[in-house]
């Protein structure tokens, strides 16, 4: 009958222990889930966060693209407008010297002031062709002070150089197709006179000289000018 007491006791003792475990266990499990409950609920508004952060860098990016594509367009449309406008400059810039240029040149045939009356060479300007030795030529008479008759006469040409390693003299006979002497001029006030020469082959130019002759009445001495070879 002890006997039967004790084992009593110890079933009773041992269900109260395995009563006292189970409620400890379901204790801990609760305390568990309500603390991976809480830990996911936070992790999944750190997450929803996250994501509103995400989708507002994703706006963000694509504004800044957006503006970076504009920025691209007008700075191109910029630089475009810039090379016209710089291109259109320079260009009223050239016009605007060569109008300069003409006033002057009209200018000292009308009122020429303190110069020698008579036949003068205005410009005289020697440039190279597309072919070896073809130059193109522009020569400009002007008449001051005496435009009340025509100016009328022949421009010669002598062209100093080295031909061989000799010194050679040429003229327009020799540099000009078909063979001419010399240049015609007739006019009042000015006259361009421009052409081609081609020197001969192996000839290396240094200086040209001109002689400008009057013809007709009065005397007027001849003009001569040296240029140097371009």
């Amino acid at each position: 009958m002890r006997m039967n007491r004790a084992v009593m006791t110890r079933l009773v003792v041992a269900a109260g222990v395995a009563l006292l475990l189970l409620y400890v266990g379901w204790r801990v499990y609760d305390l568990g889930k309500l603390r991976g409950v809480g830990e996911l609920q936070s992790l999944r508004t750190e997450n929803m966060l996250l994501e509103e952060s995400n989708d507002k860098l994703e706006n963000d990016t694509e504004e800044l693209r957006e503006r970076v594509a504009i920025l691209e367009r007008s700075s191109q449309i910029d630089r475009q407008a810039a090379q016209a406008v710089k291109s259109d400059l320079g260009q009223l810039e050239e016009e605007l010297q060569a109008a300069r240029e003409e006033v002057e040149f009209y200018r000292g045939i009308v009122a020429p002031g303190d110069v020698n009356p008579g036949l003068h060479i205005h410009r005289f300007t020697l440039e190279r062709g597309l072919v070896e030795g073809e130059y193109h030529y522009d020569l400009v008479l002007t008449q001051l002070k005496r435009n009340d008759q025509y100016a009328s006469g022949e421009v010669d040409w002598k062209i100093s150089g080295q031909l061989a390693g000799e010194q050679v003299m040429l003229t327009l006979v020799d540099v000009t197709r078909p063979a001419t002497q010399q240049i015609k001029f007739r006019f009042r006030y000015f006259q361009d006179l421009a052409g081609t020469i081609n020197l001969p082959v192996g000839f290396e130019a240094d200086k040209v000289v001109l002689t400008v002759r009057p013809q007709g009445k009065g005397k007027q001495e001849p003009v001569v000018q040296q240029f140097d070879w371009p």
